[in-house]
C-alpha cells in the first residue's frame, strides 16, 4: 500500500493488452495516478430502473482535439490490423508472425484511403484514444449528484456496462450509426455483428447513467464541448445484470 501525507490508496487500476504481432517489436508503456475523496466515487451502485444512457461519440472531432478521430480508441485493435492490412507487411516484417493465428488477411496499404472512411488506413489505425475527463469533469461538478454511473467502452466494448451496477437490465435501443472504420472491420474481416458490439465501442466511448429528470441538462453540458452526444437508451429492474443491444443490424442480448 501506497501512502501520500498519511492517506492510503487502497486501489490501483489497470490495463493489459494481448498484441501478439507487436510484442517481438516495439512496446511504450505509461502509468497515470489520480486521487479522489471516497464520498466522490461513482461506484455505479446507484444505478436503477428508470435511469438514462447517455452516449458520447469515440469519432469525428471535439473540440480539444487537434484532428479528426476514427472513434476506434484502444480495443480491437489487433483484429483491426489483421482485417484491413496486407499480407505484404507480414512478408516484409516477420517478426510480427504468430505461430497459431492468421495475420494481416486485408486488401490495404497503411496509405489507401477506402471509400467512405474520410482518412487513410494509418491514420484510422492510429487515431488516439479520446479522452472524456474535460467533458466528465464538467458535468460531475455541474450535475454530479445525477450521475448513478460512468461507463468508459474499453475492454469489453459496448457490453462494458454489464459491469456497473447490480440488478440492471440495460437497453441501448437507440445507438447512433457506427463509424465507417467499424463497417470496414465487420465486413473484411467478415467479423458477427454479435462480437462487433463486443469487441469494440461501435462509435459510443462513453456513457453517462442519469437520473431521468437530469438529461437535458447533461446533453448540453456535452454538446459544449462540440462532441457528438445523444440519449442511447435506459435501465430496467432484473434479477442480475444483462444488456440488449436493438440495432439495423439485429437485435443482440450479452449477460
Amino acid at each position: 500500500m501506497l501512502r501520500e501525507e498519511g492517506l492510503p490508496i487502497l486501489f490501483g487500476g489497470g490495463e493489459t493488452a494481448d498484441l501478439p504481432d507487436q510484442m517481438r517489436t516495439l512496446d511504450v508503456s505509461g502509468a497515470l495516478f489520480g486521487r479522489v475523496p471516497l464520498d466522490k466515487v461513482i461506484t455505479g451502485q446507484d444505478v436503477q430502473s428508470g435511469d438514462v444512457i447517455i452516449g458520447l461519440r469515440s469519432g469525428g472531432k471535439v473540440q480539444y482535439e487537434d484532428g479528426v478521430n476514427s472513434g476506434l480508441m484502444c480495443n480491437g485493435i489487433t483484429l483491426a490490423r489483421n482485417c484491413l492490412l496486407k499480407r505484404e507487411y507480414l512478408e516484409k516484417y516477420p517478426e510480427l508472425a504468430h505461430p497459431d493465428r492468421r495475420r494481416f488477411t486485408g486488401k490495404y496499404s497503411l496509405d489507401d484511403t477506402p471509400e467512405g472512411l474520410g482518412m487513410t488506413v494509418s491514420e484510422a489505425l492510429n487515431s488516439p484514444t479520446r479522452i472524456f475527463a474535460p467533458i466528465a469533469y464538467k458535468v460531475l461538478n455541474e450535475a454530479g449528484e445525477s450521475v448513478h454511473g460512468m461507463v468508459h467502452n474499453t475492454g469489453g466494448g459496448q457490453t462494458k456496462c454489464l459491469r456497473v451496477g447490480s440488478g440492471i437490465r440495460y437497453v441501448k435501443d437507440s445507438l447512433p450509426e457506427e463509424d465507417p472504420l467499424f463497417k470496414l472491420i465487420q465486413k473484411d474481416g467478415e467479423v458477427t455483428w454479435q462480437e462487433m458490439y463486443e469487441d469494440y465501442n461501435m462509435g459510443v466511448g462513453f456513457e453517462f447513467i442519469v437520473s431521468k429528470d437530469s438529461v437535458d441538462e447533461i446533453l448540453g453540458i456535452c454538446e459544449g464541448y462540440g462532441i457528438g452526444v445523444q440519449v442511447i437508451g435506459h435501465c430496467e429492474a432484473t434479477s442480475e445484470n444483462s444488456l440488449s443491444i436493438q440495432t439495423a443490424h439485429g437485435n443482440f442480448s450479452y449477460q
